[in-house]
C-alpha cells in the first residue's frame, strides 16, 4: 500500500512526540524547577481547554470554575482525611460531586442568558468561599481542620508521579478537545455558539448539548484541580475559590486564541513563562497581565493562533511539515 494511506495527521505526530519526550525527562535527571514548571503547565493547559470548551465552542462564559475547583478539592481533601478512601477513588468520587453540583446549579443558570449567566456563575466562587470559610465538618479544639485552616491533602504521590499525572491529564484533555469537536455534540455546541435559535430551529436539543458540555468542563477541571492540590499539599477557601484561577484560564484561552485547539496550549505556555518572569515585579505583575491582556483584545481579538491564521503563516507551516512527513514515507 502505499504511503500516503499511512501519513498521520501532523497534529498528531508532533504530540506523540511531544509526549514521548516529557515522558523521558524525569528518567534522564533534568532539574525539578523544570518539572516543576511543566507540571503547573499540564495542570493549566486542562483548565483552559476545559474553559475554551466552554466559551469558546458553547458560548456558555462561565466565571464559575474556581468554585467546581474548590468543591473537587476539598471533596477529595476530606475523603482522604476522614474514610482514608484510596486516593483514585477518592478522586474520581470528587469529579464526581463537582459534576453532580454543577448539573443541579445548571438548571437555574441555564435560564440566564449572555452576561446574566456570566455574572451568575461568578457569584458562585464567593459564596462556596464564605460557606467554606465558615464550615467545619467537626468540632476538634485546636486543630486545623476546616474553616479558613482547611485541610491537609497527603496523597503519598512522589512529585515524579505527580508530574506524570498532570502531563496525562494534560494530554488528556487536548485529545479530549479534538474528540468532542469531531463528534455531533461538537457540532451541536458550535451552531448553538452562532446563533441559538437557528440551532434550535434545526432541531438541536440546546439545553442537552449545553448541559453535557457544562458537566464534561467541570469533571475534567475538578480533575485538574485534583492533581493541583495533591501537589501543593493543602486546601483552604482563599486560595481554592481565588479569582486567580479565573484570570489563567481567561488569560491562556483570550492570548492563545479561543474556539481554536492551539489556542490554549500557545497561551499556556505563555501565562506559565510570565509567572515565572513577574515574581521579581509582584507589585507590578497585575498591572503587566492586563495591559498584555488589554493589547492582545485590541490587536488581535482572535488571539496569536488567530493571527497566524489570518497571515496564513500557520497554514503554511503545517504543509511544510506534512510535506516534510509524506516525503519521508515515500523514502
Amino acid at each position: 500500500m502505499k504511503a500516503k494511506q499511512f501519513k498521520l495527521n501532523v497534529g498528531y505526530s508532533l504530540l506523540a512526540v511531544v509526549v514521548i519526550i516529557m515522558a523521558l525527562l524525569p528518567v534522564i535527571g533534568v532539574r525539578w524547577y523544570v518539572l516543576h514548571v511543566l507540571f503547573v503547565f499540564f495542570v493549566y493547559l486542562a483548565l483552559a481547554n476545559m474553559w475554551n470548551l466552554l466559551a469558546g465552542y458553547s458560548g456558555l462564559v462561565s466565571l464559575g470554575q474556581p468554585a467546581f475547583m474548590g468543591i473537587a478539592g476539598y471533596t477529595v481533601a476530606m475523603l482522604l482525611w476522614f474514610y482514608n478512601i484510596p486516593l483514585y477513588l477518592a478522586t474520581l468520587a470528587a469529579c464526581v460531586v463537582a459534576t453532580l453540583f454543577a448539573a443541579i446549579l445548571s438548571i437555574p443558570l441555564f435560564r440566564m442568558r449572555g452576561l446574566y449567566f456570566s455574572i451568575g456563575t461568578l457569584l458562585l466562587n464567593e459564596i462556596c468561599r464564605v460557606w467554606f470559610n465558615w464550615w467545619r465538618p467537626i468540632p476538634v479544639p485546636g486543630a486545623p481542620v476546616g474553616g479558613g485552616a482547611g485541610f491537609g491533602i497527603v496523597s503519598g504521590l512522589s512529585p515524579t508521579s505527580l508530574y506524570y499525572l498532570a502531563l496525562a491529564v494534560g494530554i488528556v484533555s487536548i485529545l479530549l478537545m479534538r474528540f468532542i469537536l469531531k463528534s455531533k455534540l461538537g457540532a451541536g455546541l458550535m451552531a448553538i455558539r452562532d446563533n441559538e435559535k437557528a440551532a434550535a430551529t434545526c432541531g438541536i436539543n440546546v439545553f442537552r448539548c449545553k448541559l453535557y458540555s457544562f458537566l464534561i468542563a467541570t469533571f475534567f477541571t475538578g480533575l485538574a484541580s485534583c492533581v493541583f492540590y495533591f501537589f501543593q499539599g493543602h486546601i483552604e477557601p482563599k486560595g481554592a475559590f481565588s479569582i486567580t484561577w479565573l484570570n489563567v484560564m481567561l488569560m491562556a484561552v483570550i492570548i492563545g486564541g479561543i474556539s481554536t485547539e492551539e489556542g490554549p496550549i500557545v497561551g499556556t505556555a505563555i501565562v506559565v513563562l510570565l509567572e515565572q518572569i513577574l515574581p521579581g515585579y509582584a507589585q507590578y505583575s497585575p498591572l503587566i497581565l492586563g495591559i498584555l491582556l488589554v493589547i492582545v483584545i485590541t490587536v488581535t481579538p482572535p488571539g496569536i493562533i488567530g493571527l497566524l491564521r489570518k497571515t496564513r503563516t500557520y497554514d503554511t507551516l503545517l504543509r511544510y511539515l506534512s510535506s516534510t512527513r509524506t516525503k519521508s514515507g515515500d523514502k
